[in-house]
């Protein structure tokens, strides 16, 4: 997982893996990436490129919401959003 974008522009990096991590084998259960919508077109949002056994999509902020939120906050470490 990748979070590009936001008003600085500073990538930041994640990667796990569900053989070794019980919560992200149940948030990847629940996470379908072929029904996220493309993301919308917002001055300085983060964009999340999501890569999950091959199967890709780039999320923008405003589509995160339910599972695909809590996956994409697992993976990076992020609590604050």
């Amino acid at each position: 997982m990748v979070r590009s974008g936001g008003f600085a522009g500073i990538q930041q990096r994640g990667e796990s893996d569900t053989g070794s991590d019980p919560m992200l084998r149940r948030l990847v259960a629940r996470v379908d990436l072929g029904t996220v919508p493309p993301p919308g077109r917002i001055p300085d949002q983060f964009l999340y490129d999501i890569d999950i056994d091959g199967d890709t999509a780039t999320v923008g902020e405003a589509q995160l919401n339910g599972p695909l939120r809590e996956l994409v906050h697992h993976v990076l470490g992020r609590t604050d959003r």
